[in-house]
């Protein structure tokens, strides 16, 4: 005959491991997370604004749908999703933050900003249509960004942002943090005060500008890419490959071969050079 405190045993741990199961698929978000679906136009834009710190993820889709998540870093950020502000209507949206009300009539919009939330930490997830436009005003973050065929815009103070295969414009600023961005097939517009940057263009095709104060920017090219130089810079305080033969210089700036879009520089002495992409490759993940 079986022992009752066994099988009682036994029984108690089967409804456990039951629960534990439930529990940790098909139930809902945690009470303070918030997560959903909407429509967005294929040419809407996404706006995340004055994220402190923690994790921004955005990847894209072939559909005309944007999925969002937005959770805390830990319990004492619990309040983070209650306070961010979502708003859309098919013809647009109203953001109240801080108080303020004031309405945007921009179709196809969806902002999504944190209101009267202090400095909490959020881990933000997007999942967007690949043709959409992408804005990020962001504190400290680590920001990953990739597959977006749209204009990407991104500041932060001093956050880490990497940013893998973007068609259009790309506009990164960062104070103080480390930007890296791989796969960029339009321009650049790139603004980094005391932080690093490093740029992999698999094709630079629009014009484009790089500053920086007292920091250091890195640029990569395929060793056949035309393009000119424009820049205070002489060749003792700015490195370029010799990969890309001599340059010949016209009215524009010192042309690589045979000219192209332009990168217009303002950086110190020292603080820019420029590579072939396969040395990149080589180097494998920064």
């Amino acid at each position: 005959m079986s022992d009752p405190t066994a099988l009682w045993n036994a029984a108690i741990g089967l409804v456990l491991s039951l629960g534990v199961a439930t529990g940790a698929a098909g139930q809902p978000a945690p009470p303070d997370t918030v997560e959903d679906t909407v429509r967005l136009a294929p040419d809407g834009a996404v706006d995340l604004s004055d994220t402190h710190e923690g994790t921004i993820t955005v990847t894209t889709w072939e559909r005309d749908r944007l999925a969002y998540r937005i959770a805390p870093v830990s319990a004492k950020d619990s309040m983070v999703a209650s306070n961010a502000i979502v708003r859309r209507t098919d013809q647009g949206f109203l953001i109240d933050q801080d108080g303020a009300s004031w309405s945007l009539r921009i179709p196809g919009l969806l902002r999504i900003s944190p209101s009267a939330g202090g400095n909490l930490a959020a881990h933000y997830h997007v999942t967007m249509p690949e043709t959409a436009t992408l804005e990020i005003e962001d504190y400290t973050s680590t920001i990953d960004v990739s597959g977006v065929e749209g204009d990407v815009e991104i500041d932060t103070h001093a956050g880490t942002v990497a940013v893998d295969s973007v068609d259009g414009m790309l506009d990164l600023g960062a104070h103080s943090g480390r930007i890296t961005a791989t796969g960029i097939r339009g321009g650049i517009a790139l603004d980094v005060f005391s932080g690093d940057a490093s740029v992999a263009f698999e094709t630079l095709s629009a014009p484009s500008t790089a500053e920086t104060h007292s920091g250091t920017l890195r640029f990569f090219l395929p060793a056949e890419a035309g393009f000119t130089l424009q820049t205070d810079l002489d060749s003792t305080g700015l490195v370029v490959d010799e990969a890309f033969g001599p340059p010949s210089t016209n009215d524009e700036g010192r042309a690589f071969n045979g000219g192209g879009p332009t990168l217009a520089l303002d950086a110190p002495p020292g603080a820019v050079t420029v590579r072939p992409l396969e040395a990149h490759e080589a180097a494998g993940p920064h």
